[in-house]
């Protein structure tokens, strides 16, 4: 907890809450995965590994984890809570280049990604750039899961994501929305 607050006060633009996310929101962020037929979970911001953790009990053994985090110390700490995991990747970079990384590691495309990033803080064009990079890089039949603090982006999110399902979680610090998004032009399964 302590290195999650350090953080927040060193960067609140890439950290988006002072501490780590409840129970409640886990399992509402949890609930649209079907952990039985993923192939491939990406996770962007995964902090201090609150959702990883969740993640990584309930995949499939040969399920491949691909971690993007941009804050090094967060990375480093993930490198050596998740070292000797099989199929845990861990990348030290920008969600933006997801696609690119996927690629890299001869994955296929994300069934799912998980994303706690602070769009209201980042920059808009970076923004663009991650939702745009996580369209391509999701299934046509993928999803995208969204947790905010806020529901000031949904028109930017609308422009990529057609949206399928938005709760408000108000058990956590703050009160969170879960959204989920599927791809723009695809139907809901």
């Amino acid at each position: 907890m302590s290195s999650f607050l350090e953080e927040f006060f060193r960067n609140p633009a890439t950290v988006g809450s002072m501490v780590p996310s409840s129970r409640e929101l886990t399992e509402k962020v949890m609930e649209p995965i079907d952990f039985t037929r993923a192939r491939c979970i990406v996770e962007y911001g995964p902090g201090t590994g609150v959702f990883t953790d969740v993640l990584m009990q309930r995949r499939q053994p040969e399920t491949a984890i691909v971690l993007i985090e941009v804050n090094r110390r967060f990375c480093t700490l993930l490198q050596q809570r998740y070292a000797g995991h099989a199929h845990v990747h861990i990348i030290h970079g920008s969600a933006d280049k997801t696609s690119e990384y996927l690629q890299q590691l001869s994955l296929p495309p994300a069934d799912y990604v998980v994303c706690g990033l602070p769009f209201s803080s980042l920059p808009r064009r970076l923004g663009w750039r991650i939702l745009e990079d996580t369209r391509q890089a999701l299934r046509p039949a993928g999803r995208l899961i969204l947790f905010q603090y806020s529901l000031r982006n949904k028109k930017l999110f609308a422009r990529f994501f057609q949206l399928l399902s938005n709760a408000h979680v108000l058990l956590n610090i703050p009160p969170a929305y879960v959204l989920v998004y599927a791809p723009q032009g695809t139907t809901a399964e």
